[in-house]
């Protein structure tokens, strides 16, 4: 795990409604294996992690054998996915990952939780692109009180609360790819189409 970081959460946000995408984006299979799993195993190749699942519907993932963490804070949006899992967590850092970025890097994971743990910061979020992701990445487990005024209040944006929060916005050369996410069924078959030639070497 990275320096100063010796055990890290996995939070994965899977309970959004894919209204774009019409079909529950946590399940679409790629490459044989369907989002969730396919997260877990790319960042688990670096790293050791307590595993989360943020979903109001555990049914879903039958099988999974990591903890299924509803919100506590209803109609919050990702953010009250984040505030449930920061709470049953038991690490102080927490890598927050949505469900729907094939390409996750856990190299860059490590970047990250290196960068958290070696200042103050609520939050580390990479930024591409001129476009920060705050749905990769680092988390302290001591802003979830934070967030629940902030939920409580009505706030709802998550850049709304990285205001409020003590942010740390990280630009660099990242891996292409790796905030590439899937909104629509043509992002999701861009992804299949990316997959395939990844596998062929290109």
């Amino acid at each position: 795990m990275a320096d100063g970081v010796q055990f890290a959460g996995l939070i994965i946000l899977a309970g959004g409604q894919s209204r774009r995408m019409g079909r529950d984006k946590a399940l679409l299979p790629l490459a044989g294996e369907i989002m969730v799993r396919r997260v877990i195993r790319r960042l688990s190749l670096r790293g050791k992690w307590a595993i989360m699942v943020s979903s109001n519907q555990p049914e879903k993932f039958p099988g999974l054998e990591v903890p299924v963490v509803p919100d506590q804070l209803l109609e919050g949006g990702p953010l009250a996915g984040i505030h449930a899992c920061l709470e049953t967590s038991p690490c102080e850092w927490n890598l927050v990952t949505a469900c729907d970025l094939p390409f996750v890097s856990g190299e860059v994971a490590q970047q990250l939780l290196a960068l958290a743990g070696s200042g103050t910061w609520d939050v580390v979020v990479p930024v591409a692109g001129n476009r920060a992701h705050p749905l990769f990445g680092v988390y302290s487990r001591r802003c979830r009180r934070q967030l629940e005024v902030f939920l409580k209040g009505g706030g709802r944006r998550v850049t709304d609360f990285l205001k409020r929060a003590k942010t740390r916005y990280v630009s660099g050369e990242f891996p292409d790819k790796i905030f590439f996410n899937m909104n629509r069924p043509e992002d999701y078959y861009r992804a299949i189409a990316m997959e395939k030639e990844i596998q062929d070497g290109g």
